[in-house]
């Protein structure tokens, strides 16, 4: 058997075992705490997790008129990975995971399963290097910051299987309270290191398959100088990178470089009232554009420790009548975000688009034990632009109902967990949408276990 197909084999093998796979922001976070096996005196370490998910959805709104995916969409995501980590040195670290994931569907009924033996994709390969008060990664790897509202996804056409960039990151350290990333990004719509590759465009960008690049960087400044203010500031710049046209739309994009420039700020105001407010704004060859986040959380005393939060989310839009690009881009943070249903909802404009959108919201999260969390959002979206075929500003309103838990640890080896979630959204259509789609309540249900080792 070729070496190939074994890898393939071991992966479906697990796949069908146990499988699970978590949010994007989830995706992102370390699993080096969960099962790492230490060998040689802890130079070489090793896990992985197995995940499954299942997914129900329905009329969730486009902006033409139509149901997103076709309409009514039920189908099951499997995904694996093993990672291993060598430390060569204090100063010297190597990083590699693999990831496979394939796909069954039963609504619609297509082709559009994925076969067990898919692709298998090196999403984490990277070398990690300290010099002093400097730091150099580089290679395939994850970036999150903030809140994800600008890095956090640099392949959001693949869901949540992925979300690498291969990039070159320099952080300093040299100054007190502070630290300054340097970025460099330049990620392929097609992965040249893919196994068994099936060609995939991973960035989405329009409905053809595309062969560009996700290529930019920029400067990231975190500041903790304040204790009760903590601080982030950055510029980054996206790159033109083969421009496109929505075949939906018409609408021409990524055809001027394009600059972003922003602040986000975390205030402590007690010990039970904190904040976030991001601001940014995007500017280039006739761009003007901006965002704004913010959220305001009142922690309360209690067994199930609530918190309430009120929060806004703006994104401004294009307006038809001027020349200039007013429309909000969200660089490399096309992942759900504040929605797994409504992320659909932007496919017209490619893959996780979010823009003309402003969304006040109220949270409240709750433990209802110390292994369950639920979380309970509620939003009133509207767009800044008419653009929509039913010519009103009212978006819809959002519910979304998140309840997390975990179900075992330390099952069969050490620091191992099995974890799950179960989602539900609906969303009742406005005038934005057409009055047909305005009758149909969209759906969301999604249900995932993960096992981590």
């Amino acid at each position: 058997m070729k070496k190939t197909s074994l890898i393939a084999a071991l992966f479906v093998c697990a796949s069908a075992a146990h499988s699970a796979e978590p949010d994007r922001a989830e995706t992102a976070s370390t699993d080096r705490t969960a099962g790492e096996q230490p060998v040689d005196q802890s130079k070489l370490s090793f896990g992985g997790d197995i995940r499954l998910r299942t997914v129900h959805f329905d009329h969730i709104p486009y902006n033409l008129g139509t149901d997103a995916r076709g309409g009514v969409n039920n189908f099951q995501r499997y995904r694996t990975r093993l990672w291993g980590e060598l430390q060569a040195s204090d100063n010297l670290m190597f990083r590699v995971r693999a990831v496979n994931e394939f796909r069954t569907y039963q609504d619609p009924d297509t082709t559009k399963s994925w076969d067990p033996l898919d692709e298998i994709v090196l999403d984490n390969l990277f070398v990690d290097w300290k010099a002093g008060s400097w730091n150099l990664r580089a290679g395939r790897q994850d970036l999150i910051y903030g809140t994800g509202k600008l890095i956090l996804d640099g392949t959001p056409k693949d869901g949540s299987r992925t979300i690498y960039f291969d990039a070159v990151k320099a952080s300093c350290t040299g100054f007190e309270n502070t630290t300054i990333d340097f970025l460099g990004l330049y990620t392929k719509a097609e992965d040249p290191l893919a196994i068994h590759s099936e060609d995939r465009d991973l960035t989405g960008k329009q409905s053809a398959a595309y062969n560009g690049a996700e290529a930019g960087g920029g400067i990231y400044i975190q500041n903790n100088s304040i204790k009760k203010l903590p601080l982030e500031a950055y510029y980054l710049i996206k790159t033109q990178e083969e421009a496109w046209t929505s075949p939906f739309t018409g609408v021409l994009h990524d055809d001027q470089d394009r600059h972003t420039i922003g602040a986000r700020f975390m205030p402590k105001f007690s010990e039970k009232l904190d904040g976030n407010l991001e601001l940014a704004y995007q500017t280039g060859s006739g761009i003007s554009a901006c965002m704004i986040d913010g959220q305001l959380n009142c922690h309360f005393d209690g067994d199930m420790k609530p918190c309430l939060s009120l929060g806004w989310y703006h994104l401004s839009g294009d307006d038809p009548s001027s020349s200039t690009d007013e429309s909000w881009n969200p660089l490399w943070a096309r992942w759900p975000q504040y929605s797994e249903l409504y992320v659909y909802s932007f496919d017209t404009e490619g893959a996780g688009r979010w823009s003309n959108l402003s969304m006040p919201h109220v949270d409240l999260t709750v433990n209802p034990c110390s292994k369950l969390k639920t979380s309970l959002v509620v939003g009133y979206m509207f767009a800044p632009e008419d653009d929509g075929i039913g010519g009103g500003h009212n978006r819809g309103l959002l519910t979304t109902l998140w309840n997390r838990f975990t179900l075992k640890e330390n099952i069969l080896t050490e620091g191992d967990k099995l974890t799950g979630h179960l989602l539900l959204e609906m969303i009742d259509p406005g005038n934005y949408y057409s009055s047909t789609q305005q009758d149909d309540t969209a759906l969301f249900a999604r249900l995932e276990l993960s096992y981590a080792f």
